[in-house]
């Protein structure tokens, strides 16, 4: 009797693989052999999952950007102050945007090659960061409700100014001008520390 097979777990097997040859060769250098090679998949198999390279590509955004989001939900669930937790979430991102360096930059060469095209990437961008967004967001109102931080505060712009380092994050990762996670996340401590004590 054939064994069945978890098709939604396939999918992320191969995306999973797609993202290491992404990382290691860029967006535009990996053609869909590849990908299928990878993955120790044919063309046809790997077709059955995904249409196009750019699909494959979408779906290892995905693959990361879910993990992200799983960890930030256990740091959430904690008791700690929320600004606490905050703090955490954004080492952990940082963290895990450092140790996925080459995908960084394979992700950003994939977003400036279709905005070359006059692809509109803002709605894509922001429908993969939502999650971990809404995180952010959520141990903002939280702080200001318990009076961790002002009440004055305008949460939307805050959680902005943070995703907004997280955006510098990733052009320092881009250029090299940061090897590893440690001044990032000091930044975003300084960050959170400064919006604390607000007046």
């Amino acid at each position: 009797m054939a064994r069945k097979v978890d098709h939604d777990e396939r999918r992320r097997e191969i995306a999973e693989k797609a993202m290491r040859l992404f990382s290691q060769v860029g967006y535009e250098n990996v053609s869909l052999i590849m990908i299928a090679a990878s993955a120790g998949v044919s063309r046809t198999v790997l077709y059955r999952y995904f249409c196009s390279k750019r699909e494959v590509m979408d779906a290892a955004i995905s693959t990361v950007t879910t993990a992200i989001e799983r960890e930030c939900s256990v740091l959430v669930a904690t008791r700690e102050p929320a600004v606490v937790r905050l703090e955490k979430v954004c080492h952990a991102v940082v963290e895990t945007m450092f140790r996925n360096r080459e995908f960084v930059i394979a992700v950003f060469d994939y977003v400036l090659g279709l905005v070359r095209t006059g692809a509109d990437m803002t709605g894509g961008i922001a429908a993969r960061t939502s999650g971990t967004r809404s995180l952010i967001r959520m141990l903002l109102e939280h702080a200001k409700r318990r009076g961790e931080l002002p009440k004055d505060i305008i949460v939307d712009r805050i959680s902005d100014a943070i995703y907004a380092e997280f955006e510098s994050c990733a052009m320092r990762i881009v250029l090299a001008t940061e090897k590893d996670a440690r001044a990032a996340k000091v930044r975003f401590s300084d960050v959170i520390r400064a919006i604390s004590i607000w007046k």
